[in-house]
């Protein structure tokens, strides 16, 4: 657990300065009657009018964070098996292992630095021994690094396997957030 903190720490840090240096503007002089008028940089989130203050990301899902599958109730579970369109009876998705906090917790501290805008939508592959095989992005994001970011996470966590005919098998996990900046 302490080198996954580690690793998601050096990759929010190198997405932050990324995001820092592609901020960066240079200006070429005007030439022509406006030289001498005032020029402004516009960075992207000076275009909307509002707050200057960061928000936080908001979990809008029936599904809770903090509890693993076995802790759902009857009724999370169903709302899970909502997300799945053809799973039979008696069959389980797969799920984050230790719940969905710790995923939601370092995508919300990623987005406090690189404040995308959009929605996340990943596929993870999780094989039948509960580690991530690959993500599909669904994404639509302006900015590709908060993407990048989610599906590291996703890889990195260890998954409870999904159930087909009461063995483990090869099954998705849908991770869906919406960002704003």
């Amino acid at each position: 657990m302490k080198n996954y903190r580690n690793l998601l720490l050096a990759a929010i840090s190198a997405c932050a300065f990324s995001n820092v240096m592609a901020q960066t503007t240079v200006e070429t002089p005007v030439r022509g009657p406006s030289a001498n008028a005032p020029t402004r940089n516009v960075q992207e989130s000076t275009f909307e009018t509002g707050t200057i203050l960061k928000k936080d990301l908001r979990w809008n899902s029936k599904i809770p964070l903090n509890k693993t599958y076995g802790e759902l109730t009857d009724a999370q579970k169903a709302e899970l098996h909502k997300m799945y369109e053809s799973l039979p009876p008696g069959d389980e998705p797969p799920f984050p292992a230790e719940g969905i906090k710790p995923i939601f917790t370092a995508i919300k501290n990623a987005q406090r630095v690189l404040q995308a805008r959009g929605s996340l939508d990943l596929a993870v592959t999780v094989g039948p021994d509960g580690k991530a095989i690959k993500v599909d992005d669904f994404s639509h994001l302006r900015s590709t690094q908060m993407a990048d970011l989610a599906q590291q996470v996703l890889l990195l966590t260890k998954y409870k396997p999904g159930i087909c005919s009461g063995t483990p098998c090869t099954m998705q996990y849908r991770f869906t957030q919406k960002l704003k900046g």
